[in-house]
């Protein structure tokens, strides 16, 4: 968690999903980070966290649902989404967050 804590703090946006195992989005989640990871390369960080063992997790960063997807930029918070989402709504929160 120290390397996604450096990450959320830099100057380049963070997008990051937090999964839970028995969620029936996982597959289709790594597809959408691949593309996103495939479009974006080192101008935004995108970062998969599973978040199913880990309870301090989910009071840490607050989460409610998943997959929850949060944008942050030199440590602040940007966005917050769950739930479902197409590639079009990620890249543009991307898109918000440069």
């Amino acid at each position: 968690m120290k390397s996604l804590e450096r990450k959320i703090m830099g100057e380049e946006p963070t997008l990051v999903v937090f999964q839970h195992a028995d969620n029936k989005e996982a597959d289709n989640v790594e597809n959408l980070l691949g593309s996103l990871r495939a479009q974006y390369g080192d101008r935004v960080n995108i970062e998969h966290v599973d978040a199913t063992h880990d309870g301090n997790i989910k009071v840490s960063y607050k989460l409610h649902e998943y997959p929850t997807w949060i944008i942050y930029k030199q440590g602040e918070e940007l966005m917050r989404e769950s739930g479902h989402k197409s590639e079009a709504d990620l890249v543009d929160m991307i898109k918000r967050a440069m």
